[in-house]
């Protein structure tokens, strides 16, 4: 992910049509007569012009380390005061966000709730001062038939707002095909976190793309009948929504309350299909421990009604809504159960208790170079892990703490405690760890591995990362680049013998200074020859001059023209090359800095004096990467200061940020030939980790 690439933008789960869902794509139904056009613009103009643009900053993770990246979602303003449905998975991770208007106008948002379970959330638009919004609404009921014409609305890969037309293909459709096991069904659309538990999906062709996420399919009466979730890769335009009556529900206890209260039994159900029974719904499963469990049910037994009301799934599509009433039961209530067990009809009585959280939260601990999730119940149920409680290990980067702790830290090792001290979850890490240990002593971790239970100790670290090689000794270097020329080439080519053919010297360099020229033939160094083995490699030349002794004198014969020259040459040390020059990685930019060398100067044609502080890495989602700033740019002013070297930099940032002056923070860089003023936005510098 660098700030060079576009935003990757995002539709979560496309899904790939296997030989087993091809069967999903059959049921594309053609609308028997096509909707006037004036229809179709009085829909539009209902809520096109409310759909927005959302840009997510997210934290992802990857080898250990948080790295920001941008993506892009659709969303839909459905209150006076601003508030904006769209998906879970396009707010997910978000560490900051922007909603785009379709008059363009740009504004911050802040995350009001989110659900993962029925991949919904809710941002709320930041304006200057308070307004009233545009927006539209919400069907009350589902009544899409097969057939009926619908509109997807939303920015396809990050566009402007688009429209495009199709029909309703199917306003049930469990993502089941006739050849999966239903009992798979949740963990496929997420392991540990699973979407789709309580509604059907909406099919239809209206063409979506990546970006559409969160955006409003709408009935031609200009009613909000579903949200854009899922797409097909293949099998032409094959799109699901989540229906509109259930998003708005999710969304306005979203609003009221911030999060989703659902209630849980422990079991997991399927429908009857495949079991020749006609009555009731098939418990499919039962977690240990559970209140499920402890009453009694077990996996195979059948429920026939719920507080004395019979029910019946007979196929897939019909298990969500029961799953969906089930939740919808007041926590800590009493619930009674009729089921069918070993030819047996009894009642069973369980108390409902607060649905568990399905994935814990995850972030990177900078001083141990690694990336750690809360383990859940749900998590540890998954991991056989049962009981436990502690930080999963989900990426490592290399070479740092954990990665070479005494023995290393790997993924899914299960993080228990550090010096004695337990780290049921990240607030407990950071409160034992998170601060240097004296004198920089090591840390006792404690983590399970499979079965076992082992120790390790671990050297954190702390803070920006400024990294100083190791010195090197110095080499003789000679200040050119050399093309090889063998004995079968001069030939060829017309030359007097073999060598290697100077094709660039540098500035102030010795052979440079000792006279020599592009294009003079090199061939003997004091009276020994130089010889190319092959017509590539350059290597012999430079390992002959690196051979010899720094500030030594040597003579270099050479060839120009008809001419035979003897170049007086005293050999210099070379200059440093990149990977000995320091680094500094800037947390608050989210940029990879390092010292600017000779080579890069050299590269470019600047002068020897030019100062500054050439850019190595930018995290497209950081406040860098937003400022689009490139690898490879070399940075001379920051704010009012002039950078001039790696500590220049970080003061010049720090002064900026004290500051607190203007909207923008102006950074000047030289990027090629040109000099350019970019913008760092105060907003995301504070906004994003």
């Amino acid at each position: 992910m660098t700030c060079s690439r576009p935003a990757a933008f995002l539709l979560a789960a496309w899904l790939v049509l296997t030989p087993a869902s091809r069967a999903l794509a059959a049921d594309a139904v053609p609308a028997t007569e096509a909707p006037a056009p004036s229809t179709i613009a009085a829909a539009r103009d209902k809520v096109l012009p409310v759909v927005v643009s959302i840009l997510t900053v997210r934290e992802d993770f990857k080898q250990g380390e948080p790295v920001l990246t941008v993506s892009s979602g659709s969303g839909t303003v459905v209150t006076p005061e601003g508030h904006v449905a769209t998906n879970a998975h396009v707010t997910q991770k978000g560490k900051s966000f922007r909603v785009v208007f379709a008059d363009g106008r740009e504004l911050p948002a802040r995350l009001v709730g989110t659900d993962t379970l029925s991949d919904l959330a809710v941002l709320k638009v930041q304006p200057p001062k308070a307004e009233t919004f545009a927006h539209a609404r919400f069907a009350d009921v589902l009544d899409l038939a097969p057939g009926d014409t619908v509109l997807a609305m939303g920015a396809p890969w990050g566009l402007s707002n688009s429209m495009s037309a199709g029909v309703v293909n199917n306003p049930r459709r469990l993502l089941v095909s006739l050849f999966d096991d239903e009992a798979d069904y949740e963990d496929r659309l997420g392991a540990d976190e699973p979407t789709g538990r309580y509604y059907a999906w909406i099919q239809h062709d209206a063409a979506i793309a990546p970006g559409n996420s969160g955006g409003p399919l709408v009935d031609l009466s200009g009613r909000i009948v579903g949200v854009n979730t899922r797409g097909m890769i293949f099998g032409g335009d094959l799109a699901f929504a989540i229906p509109g009556p259930d998003a708005r529900d999710v969304v306005n206890a979203l609003i009221e309350r911030g999060e989703i209260k659902r209630s849980h039994l422990g079991f997991r159900l399927r429908s009857l299909k495949g079991t020749g029974e006609t009555e009731g719904v098939l418990v499919n499963s039962v977690e240990r421990g559970s209140a499920a469990e402890k009453g009694g049910l077990r996996a195979g037994d059948r429920i026939v009604s719920v507080d004395g009301e019979p029910v019946t799934t007979l196929q897939p599509v019909d298990v969500p809504a029961l799953q969906r009433r089930i939740a919808e039961l007041p926590i800590g209530a009493e619930v009674r159960l009729g089921i069918a067990q070993d030819g047996k009809r009894r009642e069973l009585k369980l108390t409902t208790r607060a649905q568990p959280e399905d994935r814990g939260e995850e972030r990177a601990f900078a001083p141990f170079g690694a990336s750690l999730a809360e383990l859940t119940a749900a998590m540890g149920r998954r991991r056989n892990l049962e009981g436990e409680r502690g930080l999963l290990v989900t990426g490592l980067r290399p070479g740092g703490p954990a990665a070479i702790a005494r023995p290393a830290l790997d993924e899914g090792d299960l993080l228990l405690s550090v010096d004695g001290k337990p780290v049921p979850d990240l607030e407990a890490l950071e409160a034992v760890a998170g601060e240097p240990p004296p004198e920089n002593q090591p840390l006792v971790i404690e983590y399970r591995r499979g079965p076992e239970r082992r120790i390790a100790l671990l050297v954190p670290r702390h803070g920006d990362q400024m990294r100083v090689p190791l010195p090197e000794l110095d080499k003789a270097w000679a200040g050119v680049e050399v093309q090889p020329v063998t004995s079968s080439l001069a030939r060829e080519l017309g030359l007097a013998g073999p060598g290697f053919r100077i094709t660039r010297v540098y500035p102030g360099s010795p052979l440079g200074e000792a006279g020599a020229r592009v294009g003079d033939l090199l061939t003997a160094i004091d009276d020994v020859a130089l010889r190319a083995g092959n017509e590539t490699s350059d290597l012999p030349f430079h390992q002959r001059v690196r051979d010899l002794a720094v500030n030594q004198k040597v003579t270099m014969q050479a060839r120009r023209g008809d001419q035979t020259l003897a170049l007086q040459v005293a050999l210099r040390a070379a200059p440093a090359n990149t990977a000995s020059l320091r680094t500094l990685a800037l947390t608050k930019l989210r940029a990879q800095t390092r010292e600017l060398g000779f080579f890069d100067r050299a590269a470019r044609e600047l002068p020897a004096s030019q100062q500054g502080v050439m850019v190595d890495g930018v995290e497209a989602g950081g406040p860098a990467g937003l400022a689009h700033l490139k690898r490879g740019d070399i940075i001379v002013r920051l704010g009012d200061q002039v950078v001039r070297d790696l500590p220049g930099l970080q003061a010049a940032l720090d002064a900026a940020l004290e500051n607190g002056n203007g909207r923008v923070i102006p950074l000047q860089v030289l990027r090629g030939a040109e000099s350019r003023i970019l913008y760092l936005e105060r907003y995301w510098l504070t906004e994003t980790p």
